[in-house]
């Protein structure tokens, strides 16, 4: 026996919703009831679902959307699912094909076992949010318990913009870009306390080659579960511009639901440890002493403000400890996909300081955290070659006399 829940913005879809259950549930009316309640006061559906979930008399809850149509056998295919869970022991979610490409389906319409809420905090859409994201926390959350299935055999037809349909008021306002980016941040929060870290390796890749140390490195390196991220340009730009390769791979990584970004150049060497020596500071931002590949040859590790830094001293760079600056390179660089949430696009671009001298993508960025409140770190214990091809000439041979105090020999 199923109770079907369906929160009532839209009644006239809703009274379609209904119809199409009817029709196409794939099981006799007498296995399910349905319970409706119209959203009067636009508690929002998080709410709407914890109190119909309440009203429920059967152990098995189906949720769908009043924007959603069911397709056929969808309630029988769901069940046939739920005996997957039989051995766990008999207890999961299914999730509905609502057709959309995804690289993580998510729970945005289901069937689920009330035994699930003891392990869901009591909801199976936490009500904390306004509207988005409360889907991906529940598949999220299922996912690591091991207890979710996508069905592809249980099919419901979406009729939400997102799928070309009309918009209206009610789809308006919770799609607001203040109030998406709240639920986003609460997303983003609770996946991080609830110990389920996705992190994304993204490459900014500008150019057609990468040399082989940097692959042999990248190959024998420590690595989380990851998401590999690859820049995407707008038709038209400039495939070199370092500024929006890394502006696209925060955007892919918050588009893949990540907690964590790290940056790496590909004309670098890195140790084994990298990745698990910064995962393990838990800061919002750690990144790594990265060497000019000109003179002076510097880590670059500052301290104070575009136009007005100064080097951190030797001492500290070379210390092995995690010491705090205000600007570092993004050679290799850690990000909590978190700061990036408070900061208006684009995230990383060229600037000049107040006399005109160049700023890098960068150190652009380091100054908008700092500026933000967020602290950078370097762990200074972690040692990366960086690669660098140079023409030897007679000046080459000049300068490296001068360093060596020594004339030149005549021949033999």
């Amino acid at each position: 026996m199923i109770s079907i829940i369906i929160p009532v913005i839209r009644e006239e879809k809703a009274k379609q919703c209904i119809a199409s259950i009817h029709q196409n549930a794939g099981i006799p009316n007498d296995q399910y009831e349905i319970i409706t309640a119209v959203d009067k006061d636009r508690i929002g559906c998080p709410k709407m679902v914890k109190n119909l979930v309440e009203k429920a008399q059967y152990d098995l809850v189906c949720f769908v959307g009043d924007d959603t149509t069911m397709e056929a056998d969808c309630l029988k295919n769901a069940l046939k699912h739920m005996t997957m869970f039989a051995n766990k022991p008999g207890f999961g979610l299914v999730a509905f094909n609502d057709h959309l490409e995804k690289r993580q389906p998510t729970a945005t319409h289901w069937l689920a076992h009330k035994n699930l809420l003891p392990y869901l905090d009591g909801e199976f859409f936490c009500t904390q949010y306004t509207h988005c994201y409360c889907d991906d926390e529940l598949a999220d959350r299922c996912r690591a318990m091991d207890r979710y299935i996508w069905a592809t055999d249980c099919g419901i037809t979406h009729h939400h913009p997102i799928n070309g349909s009309e918009s209206d008021p009610d789809y308006d306002r919770v799609y607001q870009s203040d109030v998406v980016r709240k639920d986003h941040l609460l997303y983003l929060d609770r996946k991080n306390n609830f110990g389920l870290q996705k992190t994304a390796i993204g490459l900014p890749i500008v150019e057609n080659t990468v040399p082989v140390q940097f692959m042999v490195s990248f190959s024998l390196m420590e690595k989380p579960d990851f998401t590999l991220l690859l820049p995407t340009f707008p038709v038209g730009s400039f495939a070199g511009n370092i500024a929006d390769a890394r502006n696209s791979l925060v955007r892919q990584a918050l588009d893949e639901h990540c907690t964590h970004i790290i940056m790496m150049d590909t004309d670098q060497i890195y140790p084994p440890d990298c990745l698990a020596k910064l995962l393990s500071h838990k800061q919002p931002v750690v990144g790594t002493p990265v060497h000019r590949r000109w003179p002076p040859f510097d880590p670059i590790l500052y301290r104070g403000t575009p136009g007005r830094y100064t080097h951190v001293p030797d001492a500290e760079c070379y210390s092995g400890r995690l010491v705090p600056v205000d600007a570092t390179g993004c050679g290799c660089v850690l990000y909590d996909l978190r700061v990036f949430m408070g900061l208006e696009t684009p995230w990383f671009a060229m600037s000049k300081t107040e006399d005109g001298k160049p700023i890098g993508e960068d150190i652009y960025l380091c100054s908008r955290l700092r500026n933000a409140g967020v602290p950078i770190f370097v762990d200074t214990s972690i040692e990366i070659g960086h690669l660098t091809t140079y023409q030897v000439n007679r000046s080459t041979y000049e300068l490296f006399k001068k360093f060596n105090q020594f004339q030149y020999r005549e021949a033999a």
